[in-house]
């Protein structure tokens, strides 16, 4: 079975799957927000307010934020188990808020280990 949904949606943010059917979540992306004058003039003003933090409050925060709650949807109590799949070079921007974060060479040998063990 397959279920797809976009960053943002529902799916990937608010609706839990309590069965354990959920156990791979494929991210296609690393889901920025969208350029913007506002998305802009949000960053410039934390940029001065806050000593250059802009990029970082308006840009990885909110992003982090969303890759966070997409890989949440197979993983809903401390017995859940799921592989989460960032498809994304850029993926490793964010290993210091994700620090099971690993790069794969065979990502279909390590699912199938992953649910073995």
């Amino acid at each position: 079975d397959l279920l797809a949904g976009v960053m943002g949606g529902r799916i990937a943010e608010g609706i839990d799957f309590p069965t354990r059917k959920l156990g791979i979540v494929v991210i296609a992306g690393i889901p920025y927000p969208v350029p913007s004058v506002r998305q802009e003039a949000l960053r410039h003003y934390y940029d001065k307010k806050f000593n250059n933090m802009g990029w970082e409050f308006t840009v990885r925060v909110p992003t982090i934020r969303k890759i966070l709650q997409a890989a949440g949807r197979a993983i809903r109590s401390e017995i859940d188990k799921g592989f989460i799949i960032i498809a994304d070079s850029k993926a490793q921007d964010f290993k210091d808020y994700i620090p099971e974060l690993e790069q794969s060479d065979d990502i279909v040998s390590e699912i199938g280990e992953f649910f073995e063990a």
